[in-house]
Order: structure tokens, then sequence, then C-alpha cells
């Protein structure tokens, strides 16, 4: 199985200054970025959240045209600039995807959360007692494949930034005792924090990946027999830097975050299942 990931896309429909040259690089990016994106061979092609920039229905409709030119299964969860401007009602039924769901296949279990406020003014990721008790019952299902839970927000306290104000989910919301009950080795992915960043915790590995703006990436995980592997595509060059730098200083409420590629730590993982069942076995 091959999963392709995408950290915050942020496309925005309104720009500060609409000069022709900055709208015509934003359209070429984010054009150039989706065909590569959705043209690598992947079984589910998945959004870490903030998909659009204003929330605006034009944003995702936008965004959703280039998903409908590929055959492919595209999943988003919910992040805070998704639901900046509509409630979460409205733009689910834009995107066609639940707030929360479970995807089970032969090679592994798919977790996908709602981490998100329909709140301009607190950024900061929360999960209601609904979810949670969900989380909890899957929690109870076999452990013999590896688990993959996406989120926008980071886990307190685990991925880079991840102890700064609303920069990861509440540190009250109780999901930590929730994930380490599973057995297995479990992979939480997240975006929102604009910069990519690795970091392991028990048998959980937490993987946060930066914007798109910042750093035009796409991490690609593939799951065998015997190992997971994790691995970056770059798909930056100059012409993309310049298309960024045309349009980024004109977005509203957007800074691209220095040194967003992380360090040499947060571009690829690889782990051994065999080694990790012993691990867990040994508990």
């Amino acid at each position: 199985m091959r999963i392709a990931i995408i950290g915050d896309l942020h496309y925005p429909a309104e720009l500060i200054n609409h000069t022709k040259i900055n709208e015509v690089a934003r359209d070429a990016f984010y054009k150039h970025f989706m065909a590569s994106f959705l043209s690598i061979n992947a079984d589910y092609h998945i959004s870490v959240g903030d998909l659009v920039h204003d929330g605006q229905p034009a944003e995702f409709n936008q965004v959703l045209s280039h998903v409908d030119s590929f055959n492919v299964r595209f999943l988003h969860v919910l992040g805070n600039h998704d639901t900046y401007t509509h409630s979460k009602e409205t733009v689910l039924s834009l995107t066609q995807q639940q707030r929360y769901s479970v995807i089970e296949t032969s090679d592994a279990l798919i977790l996908l959360l709602d981490t998100a406020r329909e709140c301009r003014d607190n950024w900061g990721g929360t999960i209601d007692e609904e979810q949670l008790g969900w989380l909890a019952m899957q929690m109870n299902r076999e452990a013999d494949k590896p688990l993959f839970v996406f989120g926008h927000h980071p886990l307190y306290n685990t991925t880079a930034r991840s102890t700064e104000p609303m920069m990861s989910l509440d540190p009250d919301v109780e999901i930590w005792p929730i994930l380490e009950r599973w057995p297995g080795v479990g992979f939480y992915f997240n975006g929102h924090n604009h910069i990519h960043s690795i970091v392991r915790k028990g048998q959980w590995h937490f993987i946060q990946t930066a914007a798109v703006p910042d750093v035009p990436a796409v991490r690609v995980v593939t799951v065998n027999a015997n190992e997971i592997r994790l691995e970056m595509t770059s798909l930056a060059d100059e012409a993309w830097s310049e298309w960024t730098s045309a349009f980024t200083g004109n977005m509203f409420d957007y800074e691209m975050y220095p040194n967003a590629e992380g360090d040499s730590s947060a571009e690829r993982l690889i782990v051994s299942l065999h080694s990790e069942k012993r691990q867990v076995e040994r508990k």
C-alpha cells in the first residue's frame, strides 16, 4: 500500500494585491503542484488540513476541481483555516468527506480525525467527547497491522513547535492515554505548524509536514510485509520559487516559516515491522 500526503495547502482565492502577475503565479503554482501530487501512484492521497486559506466555498471548489481531474481516492481532514468562515457541516458538504472516519485495508488501519474549531480567534486544536469515545473504541481492534492516524493538529509536546500557544491539540484533551493503548506500531500525521518534523514516543511515530507554499513536497508512505518506509518527494525548483515569492506575500495572515524544511531527520523514516512487533511483545 502507498499513501501520498501533503501538508497545509492554503489555497487563497483572495490576495491583498490583486495584480495579474500575482494571480497568474498563484494559479500556476497550485495547478502544477496538484497535478504533481495527484499523479503520484498511491492508493490514497491525503491532505492533513488547511486545504484552503479562508474557508470559502470558491476556494474548496477550485482545489477540488484539480482533484476531480484525476482518478484518485482523495481524503482530507479539517484544519482551522478550512473552518474560518463556514460551519463544518457546510465544508463537509463541499468536500464530500466525513468529519472523522476509519478505513481498514489489508495492510493498515487508517483513522481520520477532526481537530479543528469553528473559530477564527483560536487556531489551536481540540477533539470533542463523542470523537474521543469513538477513537477509544478503535483501539480495541486487532493490532496485527500498523495504525495510521491523520489529524491537522499535533499532540502537545511531540513535533516541532507543538509546545507553542495554539500550535497543538489542547493539552487538556486526553488523546495520548487513548493512543497509548494501541498495542501495535502507530503513526500520527499532522500539519498546522509549517515545519517538517518526526518524533518518536513509545511505539508511536509523530510525523509533521510543512505547508506547501513554504516547502512544495509530498510525503510518500509505503507499507509492505516487512517494513514501513516514509520518504519525501520534493517538487521545488526555480520556477516554483518564483511563483510562491510572487503571491505568498499577498496572502493575508500568512508568513512563510523560516527553516520549514526542518533537519535531516525530518525527511525519511524506515520502521521494521518485525522489530516493532518484538518490542511490543516484550512489554
